[in-house]
């Protein structure tokens, strides 16, 4: 954000005005969003910068779809998702057969929907996706497995294989994973002091939690935020 261009601000009001959409690609939604016209919009941004996005600005609605186009707004996640991105846009403002004619003439494949998610599921097991959005519902507090098992209908054993077997890993692995994985996305992206991550993601320890850090990145937390 230090090195925005001049005129950068200047430019857009201009555009707006002339009725143009505004986008932005990868973290190019967070200069969108610094300079306001994300307000009362849908976004969506490259999942490892989520974490800061929200912190920054809760006002905004942030999804884990691949791009979002709307209301003079089209935001996407970069990579092969903006060829997606701009074929909607293509589809949107052109002539009919427009946009599929331009994604066979650049070897792009079938045009995916907004929909389509950031992340594949580790897991084609529905049950084992409820799980994991259980533990990333609850990661300040994490859940006791027996409040996970229940609600899904499963035995603390049976739990136990059906995780093993789809993810490869116990339940308590899988929770830990997670939380470790948010806290990094929390050291990259935000001013979070270290302690605060910690908390954040359910470590009551820092000693603690910067071992299990380590073990997972080969870095400590104050390693990675130095880097």
């Amino acid at each position: 954000m230090r090195h925005l261009p001049q005129g950068l601000r200047a430019y857009l009001a201009r555009a707006m005005r002339a009725g143009a959409t505004l986008g932005g690609i990868d973290t190019g939604t967070v200069v969108l969003a610094q300079l306001g016209y994300l307000d009362g919009h849908e976004a969506v941004l490259h999942h490892e910068a989520e974490a800061g996005f929200r912190e920054r600005w809760p006002g905004i609605a942030v999804s884990d779809r691949i791009y979002c186009f709307g209301r003079r707004r089209l935001t996407a996640v970069g990579g092969t998702a903006t060829g997606d991105a701009m074929l909607a846009w293509v589809s949107a403002t052109g002539p009919d057969g427009l946009a599929a004619a331009t994604s066979e003439d650049v070897a792009h494949g079938s045009i995916r929907p907004p929909e389509a998610r950031q992340r594949l599921q580790p897991s084609a097991d529905p049950v084992l996706g409820q799980m994991q959005q259980m533990m990333l519902d609850n990661l300040q507090d994490p859940l006791a497995l027996p409040d996970i098992a229940k609600p899904l209908g499963l035995s603390l054993k049976a739990l136990r294989l059906r995780c093993k077997r789809g993810l490869g890993m116990t339940p308590q692995e899988a929770y830990l994973q997670i939380r470790l994985q948010r806290a990094r996305e929390l050291i990259m992206s935000t001013a979070m002091p270290v302690t605060e991550v910690a908390l954040a993601t359910g470590f009551g320890s820092l000693p603690g939690f910067s071992r299990l850090f380590k073990a997972r990145y080969q870095r400590s937390p104050r390693d990675l935020r130095r880097r």
